[in-house]
C-alpha cells in the first residue's frame, strides 16, 4: 500500500504523462515503459512494465531502474545507457542493451525522452524498453545465410563456368566430353539442392511446411535417386557408398523431403568426413512403431557435447557454415513422426559397429576399428498416405 508522497508524487506523474503522451495509450502498448528520476529511481511504470518483470508482485516503484530491467547492481555506462544520455543532452535517445537472461541472450532496445514540469524543467526521463530480440536474431541470421549461400554457390557455379569454357575452346574426345558434361550436370545439382534447402527453411519459418505420404518402394524412389545424384561428386571426392536398405522395402513417407533429409546427412558428412570417406546407408526394422534408417560415415568423432546440440537452429560446426541443413533434417523426420540423432559408431571392412559390437571382436579386429558418425532417424509406421 502506498504512503501519501507516493501517491502525490505518482498522480503528478501522471498528470504529467497524461498531457504529454496520454496515460491509456502508454498502459495499452505493448511495451514496457518507466519514468525514472536522475537517481535512477522508479516513479511510475506502466501496466506492461510491471508484467514482465521476474517477480511481478514485489513493488517495484523506489527501486533502482537498472537494478529492476536489466538484474544489475551498477547503473549502466553512458555509452549504452539512454538515460543518462537524456538527462545529459536534453534530447531524445536510443540505445541498445544486450542481456543475458534465462541462459540466452536478448536485444533490448532502449528509448528515453526527457519530461518536463509545468516551469519548462527537465525533472524525469520516460525509458522505453522493447525486447527486439527475433528481430535483431533475424538480421544476424539473414546476414549468416546470404554469405553462406553465396559460399555454397560460388564454387560449383565457377566450375560450371570454367567447365563450359573448357568445352567451348578445347577439341575433346566423346568420352571426355562426356565426363565435363556430368561434372557441370553434378554442380547444378549442388547448387540446387543449396537453394532447396532456403526454400524449405522459409516454409519451416512461416509455419507452411506439410508433407504428402504416399507408399513408395523406398529403395527406387529414395536410396537410388541419392545415390545417383551423388555419383559424380562421390567419384571426384573418393567417396564410398554402402548401401544395406533392403531393395523391396516399402515405406509410407513423402519420398522428396526424406531424399533431402539423405541429402544433407550425406552432404555432411563428405564435408566432415575428409577424402575418401566412407558412407553406410543402413535399415533396421527394430519395432512396430518406427522404421530406422542411419547415414554412418568414417572421419572424426562428434563430440557428446555437440552431439546434444548439433541439431539445434543455426549450430554449426563448420566455420562460414549456415547450421540449416542439420535444422532442416530435423523438422522433416518429425513432419514423418519419427525422430533424428546421431552417436558414434566404429567401422571394420564394410559393417558399421557400435560400442556393444566391439566387445566381440578379437585384439586383431579392434586394431583395423576406424572411428565414425552414425546419424539415426526414423519415420512413424502409421503415417497414412
Amino acid at each position: 500500500m502506498k504512503n501519501s508522497s507516493t501517491g502525490e508524487l505518482e498522480d503528478k506523474l501522471e498528470e504529467m504523462l497524461g498531457e504529454q503522451f496520454g496515460v491509456q495509450i502508454l498502459n495499452s502498448m505493448g511495451i514496457a515503459i518507466v519514468v525514472v528520476d536522475q537517481n535512477f529511481n522508479i516513479l511510475w511504470a506502466n501496466t506492461e512494465y510491471r508484467r514482465v518483470q521476474e517477480e511481478p508482485k514485489k513493488p517495484i516503484i523506489g527501486r533502482k531502474c537498472y537494478e529492476v530491467s536489466f538484474n544489475s547492481k551498477v547503473p549502466c555506462s553512458e555509452k549504452i545507457c539512454a538515460v543518462i544520455r537524456t538527462f545529459k543532452t536534453k534530447q531524445n535517445v536510443k540505445g541498445l542493451k544486450i542481456i543475458r537472461k534465462e541462459g540466452q541472450e536478448k536485444f533490448l532496445d532502449v528509448f528515453s525522452f526527457p519530461l518536463y514540469s509545468s516551469q519548462g524543467e527537465l525533472e524525469y526521463v520516460v525509458e522505453v524498453i522493447q525486447d527486439n530480440t527475433q528481430l535483431y536474431k533475424l538480421v544476424q541470421l539473414s546476414d549468416r545465410l546470404t554469405a553462406y549461400a553465396s559460399h555454397e554457390l560460388k564454387t560449383p557455379l565457377a566450375t560450371i563456368t570454367q567447365l563450359t569454357s573448357v568445352l567451348r575452346t578445347v577439341d575433346l574426345s566423346p568420352g571426355k566430353r562426356k565426363e565435363l558434361y556430368d561434372r557441370i550436370i553434378s554442380r547444378s545439382q549442388h547448387g540446387l539442392k543449396t537453394v532447396e534447402n532456403f526454400l524449405i527453411y522459409s516454409k519451416i519459418k512461416a509455419g507452411e511446411l506439410e508433407i504428402t505420404p504416399v507408399k513408395v518402394n523406398f529403395y527406387s524412389k529414395v536410396i537410388k535417386e541419392i545415390l545417383n545424384f551423388h555419383t559424380g561428386y562421390a567419384l571426384e571426392k573418393g567417396v564410398k557408398f554402402i548401401c544395406k536398405v533392403p531393395k523391396n522395402l516399402e515405406v509410407v513417407c513423402d519420398p522428396v523431403y526424406i531424399q533431402i533429409v539423405y541429402n544433407n546427412l550425406i552432404t555432411n558428412a563428405i564435408k566432415y568426413g575428409g577424402e575418401k570417406v566412407c558412407i553406410l546407408l543402413g535399415y533396421q526394422g527394430k519395432d512396430n512403431e518406427h522404421y530406422y534408417f542411419n547415414v554412418a560415415n568414417t572421419g572424426e568423432s562428434i563430440s557428446g557435447k555437440d552431439r546434444e546440440k548439433i541439431f539445434q537452429r543455426y549450430v554449426s560446426k563448420k566455420i562460414g557454415g549456415s547450421g540449416i541443413g542439420l535444422d532442416v533434417s530435423k523438422e522433416l523426420v518429425e513432419k514423418h513422426r519419427g525422430k533424428i540423432w546421431v552417436e558414434p559408431c566404429y567401422f571394420i571392412a564394410e559393417n558399421c559397429l557400435q560400442k556393444k559390437d566391439i566387445d566381440k571382436l578379437g585384439d586383431e579386429e579392434r586394431g583395423k576399428l576406424i572411428n565414425g558418425n552414425n546419424f539415426v532417424f526414423t519415420i512413424s509406421k502409421q503415417l497414412v498416405k
